[in-house]
């Protein structure tokens, strides 16, 4: 494999590109949010660190991506053979460079956002690199991780802005945010070690699904969800978002409750699973969706 002639379009998919264009939106939000409760200025004055704050976010996440292919390189072989490293378009020495690379980029924007910000970041990229080499072992555990990386970017967001005003204050609607995201993508996360219990087998990664079963995994998915649809829906009857956007509630909700009831149908069945995690991915697209809008559109009324 090594021996392969590398593909220059292995360096693109292997970051995954559109996760990390989406969660990056987080971060967005998070800004945005902080700004909706505690409006220092005009929204205009801080357009670079929207932008420094989402490219911090894209290339941290993608020196993750890479990272996590580097150590799941023997299960990918199994579960994904057709992702960079496992077929070779890329060796494993220059995915290790890569990393550096993405990383270095991370933290400098980071950094241009303010230092203890930039502080954040370094210690999530050390927590990340723990989770791929180690930490995704103890599955349950790592699936927690998964899921804080992507929801973390709300309250980093709104890390960002109480820097840049002096007041280091995380509000409450970014906790219910943060909560609705990371428990939405926990759920996945566990219905997908449900799925992947072959290749996980490998190395021994202990998910809900393997140490106490498909019909454990697929209630724990379930509790999730729905702790996830009652924090999206706080945000509206404690009145952080207005009603003028309830379809956003409306879709939110049927979809995760979705999510949450699909693995029910077949514990061990892939259709029923398959089902299950592209409807948790599609709600928590939703809800990033909101995450955005919800304050914009409250600045737009104020």
């Amino acid at each position: 494999m090594e021996g392969r002639k590398t593909d220059p379009k292995a360096f693109f998919s292997i970051i995954r590109p559109q996760n990390c264009v989406i969660g990056a939106l987080t971060v967005i939000a998070g800004i945005a949010i902080a700004y909706r409760v505690n409006p220092v200025g005009l929204l205009g004055d801080y357009l670079y660190n929207f932008v420094y704050g989402y490219l911090t976010y894209f290339f941290v996440a993608a020196g993750g991506n890479v990272v996590n292919d580097i150590f799941d390189i023997e299960v990918d072989r199994i579960n994904r053979p057709h992702r960079a490293l496992p077929s070779g378009r890329m060796t494993v020495r220059q995915a290790w460079v890569y990393v550096v690379f993405l990383s270095i980029l991370g933290t400098f924007f980071a950094w241009l956002n303010g230092p203890y910000g930039s502080l954040v970041v370094v210690i999530f990229l050390l927590v990340g690199y723990a989770y791929a080499s180690k930490v995704k072992e103890l599955g349950i555990a790592g699936n927690f991780l998964v899921a804080f990386s992507f929801a973390f970017g709300v309250i980093y967001g709104s890390f960002v802005y109480g820097e840049l005003v002096g007041s280091i204050v995380i509000p409450v609607p970014t906790w219910l945010f943060f909560i609705t995201a990371f428990m939405i993508l926990q759920a996945r996360e566990t219905i997908k070690g449900a799925e992947d219990v072959e290749g996980d087998a490998l190395r021994d990664v202990r998910t809900v699904a393997r140490v106490y079963g498909h019909k454990v995994a697929a209630a724990v998915a379930f509790v999730f969800n729905l702790i996830g649809v009652l924090c999206y829906t706080l945000i509206w009857t404690l009145g952080f978002a207005s009603w003028d956007l309830w379809p956003l509630l409306v879709l939110g909700d049927v979809v995760v409750l979705g999510a949450a009831i699909a693995p029910l149908t077949g514990y061990d069945s892939k259709r029923s699973l398959l089902i299950g995690s592209t409807l948790d991915k599609i709600g928590a697209l939703v809800g990033l969706i909101a995450f955005v809008i919800i304050p914009l559109y409250g600045i737009a009324l104020f």
